[in-house]
Formats: C-alpha cells, sequence, structure tokens
C-alpha cells in the first residue's frame, strides 16, 4: 500500500463514504467507480463484494494505492451531490488523513493517458522487460525493489508518485518517465519527453534534470554494457537445511539490479533447474535484455559451492542442454557477502585482478596439505588474485580448508577440480586455462566445457577438466543489494 493508514483511520474512511447516499448502493457505486476512472486516466483495480461494507473497504484500499484518487472522488462526489452534509465531511477526513499529491490532477491524468497510449502502440509489450531496471535507476539503491505482482505501467507510475525527490531535488517519477521515454517508440516517446519537459519547469527542476540528461549522453556514448548477468541466490531456509530459499536477479553490467524471483517456499536443489528454464526461456527481462551475451552466477552457501551448477539442464523445444555449454556460469560465495570483514581485501585484489588481468598472480596448490592453512593464508595476502587447487573442498563444510581460506582471504577467483586430478596434469591444464586475460576467464570456461562434450574430446571421455571444473569468479564491484552494508546518503 502506497499511502499507509492504522486500521481505525481506514474505518473511518469506509464510515464516512456509507453515510454518503449515492455510495451506499452497489450500483451507484459502479457509477461513480466509472466516473472516477475516466477523472483519473486509466482503469482501477478494484474487485467488488457482495457485501457493502467489504466492498466500500476495498474501494479504499484502491484509493490508498493510487495517488490523487481519493481526492478525484470527493470531487466527483461534489459534483454528484452538491452542498451535501456527508460528502464535505469526506472531503475533510480525506484532507486530514491523506496528504495531497504533489502532481497536479491534470498532470496525472495526462501521464497515464500516455501510458495507456504507450501500452497501445507498443503491442509486443516490450516496455515491461525494461520498466523495473528503470524504476531501480530511478529510485536509486535505498528503496524498496519493484513487487513482481504489479500489472502495468499504471501501477509504476503511482509508486513512483510517492517516492521523494533524490539528492538532485528531481523526483523519481519524472526520471522515470524521461528513461521511459528514451526506450518507447513513436508516437507516445515526444508526448512523454514533452510531458517531462513541463513538469520539471513547473516543479522547478528543469536545470537539475538538464544536468541528469547530460551525465546519462556522456555515459551512454561510452561503450556499451559488455554483459548481462542472471544471479540466482540460494539461502539454506532456517527450518529444513536441505531446502533453499531462492532469490533471482537480472543485472546489466553495474546498473542496479531487478528481482525476478523472490519466493517465501523453501525448495530443494533439484527444483532450481526447474526455475533456471522458466528464467532462461520465459521471463521477459531476460529474453528482451540489452545485450546478448548473459553470465549466469550462482551465489552459494559453503556446502553448495562444490555443486556441478553447470550441469544443470533447461529444455527448449524438446531438446535438453547443459547451461554451461550456452552460458558462462559461475559461483559466488554467499558467506563471503555477509561477512563484511573481509570485503576491503576482497575489493582490493579484484581491483588488482581488474587493472592487471593478463598478469595477475597466481597461486596453485596441487596437494591437500601443501600449505599450513595460516602459510597459505598469509601467502594469498600478500597479493594473488587467483587460487588454483587440484582437489575439492572437504565434505565437512564446518571446517576449514584450502577453499576456505581462499575466500577469507579475499582472493576473488578460486578454481578447482571436483573430483581430484593428478598434480601435474591439473597443473599444466589450469595453466593453460588461466595464460590470458582473466576478466575472460567465464568465457574461456564455457569453452572448456564445450571442449568436453565436442567430438574432438572424444580420448579424454568424461575425464576432460570441463566436466569437473568449479570456477568461483566473485566480482567485488557487483555485490547484490541486500549484501551491502548501508552507507548514508550523498
Amino acid at each position: 500500500m502506497i499511502t499507509s493508514l492504522h486500521v481505525d483511520d481506514q474505518h473511518r474512511l469506509v464510515e464516512a463514504i456509507l453515510r454518503i447516499d449515492g455510495m451506499r448502493a452497489r450500483r451507484a457505486r459502479e457509477v461513480l467507480l466509472a466516473a472516477l476512472e475516466r477523472d483519473l486516466g486509466h482503469r482501477l483495480p478494484f474487485e467488488h463484494h457482495d457485501q457493502d461494507r467489504l466492498d466500500v473497504w476495498a474501494l479504499v484500499d484502491v484509493l490508498l494505492n493510487y495517488p490523487g484518487a481519493a481526492q478525484a472522488l470527493v470531487r466527483n462526489l461534489e459534483r454528484f451531490y452538491k452542498n451535501s452534509l456527508s460528502v464535505a465531511a469526506l472531503r475533510d477526513l480525506v484532507r486530514e488523513l491523506i496528504p495531497e499529491p504533489w502532481l497536479g490532477q491534470e498532470a496525472r491524468r495526462e501521464l497515464h493517458q500516455l501510458m495507456t497510449s504507450l501500452e497501445r502502440f507498443d503491442t509486443g509489450l516490450t516496455h515491461l522487460g525494461r520498466f523495473p531496471v528503470l524504476y531501480r535507476r530511478a529510485v536509486g539503491p535505498a528503496w524498496p525493489l519493484l513487487d513482481r505482482e504489479m500489472r502495468d505501467l499504471h501501477d509504476v507510475v503511482a509508486l513512483l508518485e510517492e517516492i521523494p525527490a533524490g539528492p538532485d531535488g528531481v523526483p523519481p517519477l519524472l526520471v522515470f518517465a524521461d528513461d521511459l521515454a528514451r526506450s518507447a517508440a513513436p508516437p507516445a516517446a515526444p508526448a512523454i519527453r514533452d510531458w517531462v519537459r513541463r513538469q520539471a519547469v513547473v516543479h522547478g527542476v528543469d536545470d537539475a534534470l538538464y544536468q541528469r540528461q547530460n551525465a546519462e549522453v556522456e555515459a551512454r556514448a561510452r561503450p556499451e554494457p559488455s554483459e548481462t548477468y542472471l544471479i540466482i541466490a540460494c539461502t539454506p531456509d532456517a527450518l529444513e537445511p536441505d531446502r533453499y530459499l531462492v532469490t533471482a536477479w537480472l543485472q546489466v553490467d553495474r546498473e542496479p539490479g531487478s528481482t525476478l524471483q523472490c519466493s517465501d517456499e523453501a525448495l530443494p536443489l533439484s527444483r532450481i533447474p526447474e526455475l533456471l528454464e522458466r528464467l532462461l526461456t520465459a521471463e521477459t527481462s531476460v529474453l528482451d535484455r540489452p545485450t546478448p551475451d548473459l553470465t549466469v552466477e550462482f551465489v552459494l552457501p559453503r556446502r553448495l559451492l562444490d555443486h556441478p551448477v553447470e550441469d544443470s539442464k533447461i529444455k527448449i523445444a524438446g531438446f535438453e542442454h547443459r547451461i554451461g555449454i550456452k552460458y558462462p556460469v559461475v559461483v559466488r560465495s554467499l558467506d563471503r557477502m555477509r561477512l563484511a570483514a573481509v570485503h576491503h581485501d576482497w575489493r582490493h585484489k579484484w581491483s588488482v585482478l581488474r587493472g592487471s588481468p593478463a598478469d595477475a598472480p597466481v597461486c596453485l596448490v596441487t596437494r591437500r596439505g601443501e600449505y599450513d592453512q595460516e602459510e597459505l593464508f598469509s601467502k594469498l595476502s600478500e597479493a594473488p588474485a587467483v587460487l588454483a587447487l587440484a582437489f575439492p573442498p572437504w565434505a565437512a563444510a564446518d571446517e576449514p580448508d584450502e577453499h576456505w581460506v581462499g575466500l577469507l582471504s579475499g582472493t576473488p577467483v578460486i578454481a578447482w577440480c571436483r573430483d581430484g586430478r593428478d598434480p601435474a596434469r591439473f597443473a599444466r591444464e589450469v595453466k593453460d586455462l588461466l595464460a590470458a586475460d582473466l576478466m575472460r576467464l567465464p568465457r574461456r570456461t564455457m569453452d572448456l566445457r564445450r571442449q568436453a562434450l565436442s567430438a574432438g574430446a572424444e580420448e579424454a571421455g568424461t575425464d576432460h577438466l570441463g566436466l569437473h571444473l568449479t570456477l568461483v569468479f566473485d566480482d567485488a564491484d557487483r555485490i547484490p543489494e541486500p549484501y551491502v552494508r548501508l552507507r548514508p546518503p550523498a
């Protein structure tokens, strides 16, 4: 709910509406609701109830969710029932309980009509895949993620109107509409752009909006984002440790991510491929992503780091294949994201890797116990941004091992063979893998997985490293918002 009221105050509104003669009968309410929708410029998602009191309660819920709707209802009632004391009492109560929205009645109606026009002309509904990202860009990371239950642009516009302006003074609604105009097709785009310009002048933020637009033009002049990320986070359920609460984001380069899945139902590991298939084959924002490349990232707790997530299979038009041969698939550490104490080292090592991806230092460990744990931690703390291990993690996830020491040292890239490997062979194979630009490692790992399944790899068979390699590739510049420590506003 946008305008939140105490239940007692909502009862007061219900009682005040029922005192008005024309609002007591359902048929009369339907006529007035139709007039209200014409006044607002869009339909209201109102579901009728058989009992009058419940019906009016549901109507108040809708009025609170759309800025200006309660005030518009009062205006319509004043036209129908002039000099009515019960209408005047409702008007006074609305003034007491519901603040006046910053957008004027005509401006709001015009905007909603523009949204209706956009939906009419955009028959493919491509805008639906963009507005979660545009919403996130407009409000910034401090506000809640967009509710996936929102039905259309009218709901988003109503939500944004209630969110106050940021440090530059520009209301998020204007930022959203301006970005939407840039991605919309004619004839909607020029009309939305003109509406934004006029409202910026009316509210005295035209200079701030102009500066913001200039900054975005400069940003767009830079190279296009090189990658889109589908991030799947699996958090162990507190009551059933073999089940996981799954959250999925879509993130374009380093823009704020938009939530695709956030379920309260804990899922077994066997259900993750089913969710993954839906996101990769049916989720609009994934299919309409602005860049063709897509990396799939699994944010996993320690006990799942060794799970072969790249072997998860999806089916398209009857053809089933592993995701690891279609997309670069990497693992990220949920525990490290939650452990703020190691974030400084993690970010430092990531910046070293990003700055010198062709010659970043690598630490190779071919035998378990080759280093004392404190010795390994000291070695990794000195410089290496990459740790390569010829063996899998210990089965007992609550005891420290080389993999866990690597994570705690802040090492952002850790690669290992899940089934163990002859030390000399692993050293040779991983040296070839790490020989070039390490920022391209996820893509080269995908190529290795393809090689393992190609005709040219028949001699290697199931022993090919591409079928056994786990790659932790943990971008410290893209820590998902739930795991970022809050900072004071700029």
